[in-house]
């Protein structure tokens, strides 16, 4: 569940933000609606910190919201409109006000376990946009790594 649930910050640093027409996304995975997104993204959230029907509902809203805003800045950044910085610190803003608004669905409990829940999620990221050593091979489109053994 945790792919499901990227990190705001993640999808401001993207380099291949998808656009709001439904063609395929990233890898070649058709692209999801914001409501899908939502749906899953709560879904994952209702399992992973034990939501009630009524928080469901309420962290469905908020995502939804959350999406939405995301798709339309991601449009700005692909359209060439927008200051790439100016997107950022709207979306670092984004994210703290999506946060908030959890915070007041959530129990104590629940938000202590959402922010550890992203925070590894963030650092997962950071991860997996670190420069790997070893050897990259390309061919005929598809691309190979290998990583370099700790001696």
């Amino acid at each position: 569940m945790k792919k499901f649930l990227l990190p705001l910050l993640a999808l401001a640093l993207s380099a291949t933000a998808a656009s709001a027409q439904t063609g395929p996304g990233p890898g070649g995975r058709p692209q999801r609606t914001p409501e899908e997104m939502a749906a899953r993204q709560t879904e994952g959230l209702a399992k992973q910190l034990g939501l009630s029907a009524d928080q469901s509902a309420k962290v469905q809203q908020i995502m939804l919201a959350r999406d939405q805003e995301m798709l339309a800045m991601r449009g700005q950044m692909q359209a060439g409109t927008a200051d790439r910085q100016q997107l950022r610190t709207q979306m670092l803003a984004g994210r703290t006000k999506y946060d908030d608004q959890l915070k007041a669905v959530l129990t104590p409990d629940q938000y202590a376990q959402y922010t550890t829940l992203q925070a590894g999620r963030r650092q997962h990221m950071r991860g997996m946009a670190a420069p790997q050593e070893g050897k990259v091979k390309a061919k005929d489109g598809k691309v190979k790594i290998k990583a370099k053994a700790d001696a």
